[in-house]
């Protein structure tokens, strides 16, 4: 996971990571993703990375500090080596318009980014997590570059 905040620790009773990973990849193949051949080795949890048109998806379930969480986030586009300022309001105006989903910016890349704790998620809010990170990422990363320079993620 890439952790861009801390987490609060928690004396909550946990559900599996386990059911949630399989719960993860009965819903996969919903999005035309076979869960097997998506899998990606995690240093803790479970992961999955799949296309969406010119986008990379990564799924994760993973726990930090006793909570589980689910982490949908796609890296969109590198930074472009000027006019950062008119990106960058331009991506916190984007962000008002997106659902269960938010854009920003690590290491010199944009992303899509969703994370939700495990507790009381079921299949369809999961599904539904991953299709909008999934489609926000593949509509938006064609377009900021157009429009603001840099180069797609997935460009050399």
């Amino acid at each position: 996971m890439l952790g861009f905040r801390g987490r609060n620790s928690r004396n909550e009773a946990q559900p599996s990571l386990e059911s949630y990973a399989g719960t993860v990849e009965q819903i996969l193949p919903a999005v035309g993703v076979d869960p097997v051949a998506a899998r990606m080795q995690t240093d803790e949890g479970y992961g999955w990375t799949f296309k969406r048109g010119s986008a990379t998806i990564e799924v994760f379930v993973a726990q930090q500090e006793n909570v589980g969480y689910l982490q949908v986030l796609s890296p969109i586009m590198h930074l472009p080596s000027s006019g950062l300022l008119p990106l960058y309001r331009h991506l916190l105006e984007l962000n008002l318009g997106l659902t269960n989903a938010t854009l920003g910016v690590y290491q010199d890349v944009v992303y899509v980014f969703s994370e939700r704790p495990l507790q009381g998620m079921d299949a369809i809010e999961a599904n539904t997590i991953i299709q909008l990170v999934s489609d926000y990422a593949d509509d938006l990363d064609d377009k900021l570059v157009a429009e603001f320079g840099g180069r797609r993620y997935n460009q050399i």
